[in-house]
């Protein structure tokens, strides 16, 4: 029992860390909305998003329920040891790492994906391609799926860890409608991008030529010895 208090206090971290951290780093980087945008229409909301929206409620409820009132679902607990779960820990933490890292890569240029028309919109809009996004197309979606998978782990329950996955793989459907904004909005720029990097699991390879030290000298310096 001692231990399930640590994991959930570690759990109650976590998600404080992961989602006041997050809404603080949206706030500070992102530009106000111009007033030309605000009658602008935007994207339809897709059945995939409500449904991850109703997902993230039974989510939400589930971790409150494992904080507070963890006998009402230890029914639904996951027999996994301590050791497992202490590095689940670090896997919630580094998903955290890479969505603050690609929103800070971000900046300004940081638009909340129901506002197309507002990201259209803007003239000094640039494509970022350095930070997380030289490795990836997606890397917020990224970070957030491996902190919502590794979060139901941390948990050792079952509701949080299905709903968890759930919810995260529905949200990363939404990249493809983002990508889509994003070719309107650099055309050829975004569609290079495309091709050299990867949509969620980067590919880490080197890309230098390995100089041939082999190589044949000059036919200078290949003369013929005198008989």
């Amino acid at each position: 029992m001692t231990n399930e208090v640590f994991f959930r206090i570690i759990l109650s971290l976590l998600c404080f860390s992961f989602f006041v951290g997050g809404a603080w780093l949206q706030y500070s980087t992102r530009e106000p909305k111009s007033k030309s945008s605000i009658d602008q229409p935007t994207r339809h909301i897709g059945r995939s998003y409500a449904a991850a929206i109703i997902l993230g409620y039974i989510w939400v409820g589930g971790m409150i329920l494992y904080c507070l009132f963890p006998n009402w679902i230890m029914f639904l607990s996951i027999p996994l040891p301590d050791w497992f779960r202490l590095i689940m820990v670090g896997i919630a933490a580094l998903g955290t790492g890479i969505v603050f890292w690609a929103y800070w890569a971000l900046g300004k240029n940081w638009v909340h994906a129901f506002e197309t028309s507002e990201f259209l919109q803007r003239q000094r809009q640039t494509l970022v391609t350095s930070g997380p996004y030289h490795y990836v197309r997606n890397p917020i979606y990224l970070g957030a799926f491996i902190f919502m998978s590794a979060l139901g782990l941390v948990a050792a329950n079952l509701l949080i860890l299905l709903c968890g996955l759930a919810v995260a793989a529905l949200i990363c459907t939404q990249a493809w409608n983002e990508e889509a904004m994003l070719i309107d909005k650099f055309g050829e720029e975004y569609r290079e991008y495309m091709k050299r990097t990867p949509r969620f699991i980067p590919k880490f390879r080197y890309d230098h030529p390995i100089p041939n030290t082999l190589s044949k000298a000059p036919e200078s310096e290949q003369s013929p010895r005198e008989a």
